[in-house]
């Protein structure tokens, strides 16, 4: 992980540093050492006063690989990137730290640059030190490269380090989710992509988003990100299990409580991470933490749990085999990786042979033999791994997933065979990961939006129809009713892409998935942005329709309702116009209602006109005197 040649940091006089711009990207920059007798201690935070005490400790013990996942390494200086997600202390933050900043915002991330120097001049002989992002956002397209700069320059030129990269970093524009963005550090420019509005927790604060960010179709621009985490490495993390990518989908999609177990914080932070990833477009609501240790505040919570107590809804990447025996109540377990000095680069040629045993979600040993040729023994060691559960990591770590659940939906097998197997030469392996994970991610992708798309009637915006008013409001969108819903879909059947993958259950996996932590937040999320998107079309209609069209035709009761309708419209234009939140030009949209006001008042009986000249405020809205309420 080398510094970027082209990099050059800025001369002493030219550092400064925009705070609140810093802040749209990242809450700090931090530097942390591991001391033999104090234990994990922060040295450098730039720029202070934005963590607690509390959030310090936080962030300093989730910094650094777990002992248990530390390796002797016989080069002088090992470096890893990895990050985790701890939740912000509820009414812990500072009193200088910016409100917009501290209020609403439940987690941080955090991503690490970790360096293991090895020094047989020095006290157990090396040391370890750590430089980690810390941000609200996601944004792991962004920060990865970004550490990449950061890390290694930080130790060539120490505390300076932080304030140039902050510098440069409060210089970029505000984020635009969904967007390719161009953000420079010194002579280098990250190009990069990110995750859209719609898979953004709602915690990093409102984005703008749209119907059509949000339909369900597929995109044809593959560049474009769907979800959270588009650029991990879902290939290179599961290749060992990839018969299991179905099982682990279906459990996401109903939000089941995973807990993933890797021999190092890299491992099983992007484990985590291509996780979440399998289910996008949808919005994954289950907590997740990419990388999690005892000392988090929730382990003490977790590990109270009692024999029966059910799981909370979570994904936990642990290093620690400790989580096994303490967290024996999480039904699922996914191992994944390849221990320090054991090569992972296995070829997936002869994976699928007809002589395999055939797959068992509850046997993910038995899974594991369709990946190589039959034989006695691999029929054995399979049976004996099942026997065994989870607990045989303690003796030797596999690739393996443990579940007793029965998945709906079956593996796809043509697109398993579409992979690239790049034998055994990393160069090529890395470029071949790259195909790879676009055929994986292109697939879920598919499979995710169409197990949402019997959703689409209840999140779909309409436009008047040819020859009504668009100046009444907008019928509303249609009800949801859990029962009638699953009775319209089961007469319906599941379409042909989804009948083809899922077994005849497969209304059991929508039952699931309505009782599951997803589909309430993802639905009311997607609903409000169809009635926004239903709002703004009825609103573009108004303003290119002539409403002396629709007076002539009507009673003198529905002229009345049109007045107030528009007398309505004009007055929320009027609002939102002072609250600074309408795009067009507001002269435009307050000059055409005005005309559209007048036409209908000029129409009316004469009793009814003086009738409604008594309201001064709707007097003066009907002479166009709006100046005095427009912004200034």
């Amino acid at each position: 992980m080398n510094r970027s040649p082209s990099f050059s940091v800025k001369s002493e006089s030219s550092v400064k540093v925009d705070p609140e711009s810093l802040q749209q990207w990242a809450v700090a920059f931090c530097v942390i050492r591991f001391d033999l007798e104090q234990g994990q201690l922060i040295e450098e935070c730039y720029p202070s006063g934005h963590l607690s005490s509390e959030e310090e400790l936080d962030v300093a013990f989730s910094s650094f690989p777990d002992s248990v996942s530390q390796h002797q390494n016989r080069s002088s200086i090992h470096d890893c990137m990895f990050f985790f997600r701890v939740q912000r202390r509820q009414g812990s933050a500072p009193s200088n730290v910016n409100s917009n900043n501290a209020r609403g915002n439940k987690y941080l991330y955090g991503y690490v640059f970790n360096r293991q120097r090895h020094d047989e001049r020095l006290k157990r002989g090396g040391e370890q030190k750590s430089v980690v992002i810390l941000s609200h956002r996601p944004y792991s397209s962004v920060f990865r490269p970004l550490l990449q700069i950061m890390g290694p320059l930080y130790f060539d030129i120490g505390k300076k380090a932080l304030e140039h990269i902050a510098s440069y970093v409060s210089m970029w524009p505000a984020p635009l989710p969904g967007k390719l963005m161009e953000l420079p550090i010194g002579n280098a420019m990250l190009k990069v992509n990110l995750p859209p509005a719609h898979s953004l927790p709602l915690d990093n604060g409102k984005h703008e988003e749209s119907s059509s960010s949000m339909a369900p179709l597929l995109p044809t621009n593959q560049s474009i990100p769907q979800g959270l985490f588009h650029d991990s490495d879902i290939f290179g993390i599961f290749r060992g299990i990839l018969l299991q990518l179905w099982v682990l989908w279906e459990l996401l999609l109903i939000g089941e409580p995973i807990l993933v177990i890797g021999p190092t914080p890299p491992q099983c932070s992007e484990a985590v991470a291509s996780l979440v990833s399998l289910v996008a477009p949808l919005l994954f609501s289950v907590d997740f933490r990419p990388y999690f240790t005892i000392h988090d505040p929730g382990f003490a919570r977790l590990n109270s749990l009692q024999e029966g107590d059910t799981f909370p809804p979570m994904i936990l990447g642990v290093t620690n085999l400790f989580f096994l025996k303490s967290l024996r109540n999480i039904r699922h377990i996914v191992s994944v990786g390849t221990p320090a000095g054991i090569s992972s680069r296995q070829p997936i040629s002869n994976r699928f042979s007809s002589g395999g045993v055939p797959a068992r979600p509850e046997g993910s040993g038995l899974q594991q033999i369709s990946f190589k040729k039959f034989s006695p023994s691999s029929f054995l060691s399979a049976v004996k791994l099942r026997r065994e559960g989870p607990l045989s990591l303690m003796t030797e770590h596999k690739e393996a997933v443990w579940t007793s659940y029965t998945a709906v939906t079956k593996p796809d097998t043509s697109i398993l065979n579409r992979l690239i197997d790049a034998g055994m030469s990393p160069r090529v392996e890395e470029s071949m990961s790259v195909v790879n994970n676009e055929i994986l991610r292109r697939h879920f992708l598919e499979l995710t939006t169409n197990f949402l798309a019997p959703f689409g009637p209840y999140l779909r915006a309409t436009t008047p129809s040819e020859g009504s008013s668009p100046f009444v409001d907008p019928p509303p969108l249609p009800q949801f009713n859990v029962d009638e819903f699953l009775a319209s879909l089961s007469a319906r059947g599941a379409g042909k892409f989804l009948s083809k993958r899922m077994r005849s259950n497969w209304l059991d996996l929508y039952r699931r998935f309505l009782k599951g932590p997803n589909f309430m937040p993802w639905f009311e999320r997607r609903r409000a942005v169809a009635e926004q998107e239903q709002h703004r079309l009825w609103r573009e209609a108004r303003m290119t329709t002539d409403i002396t069209l629709f007076i002539s035709k009507m009673s003198e009761l529905e002229i009345v309702d049109s007045f107030n309708a528009v007398e309505r419209h004009l007055q929320w234009e009027l609002q939102v116009s002072k609250l600074g939140k309408v795009s067009d030009p507001a002269a435009n949209t307050f000059e055409k209602l005005t005309k559209d006001l007048q036409a209908v008042f000029n129409v009316l009986p004469k009793d009814m006109q003086q009738l409604l000249l008594m309201n001064p405020e709707r007097a003066a809205l009907l002479r166009g005197n709006v100046e005095d309420t427009m912004p200034l």
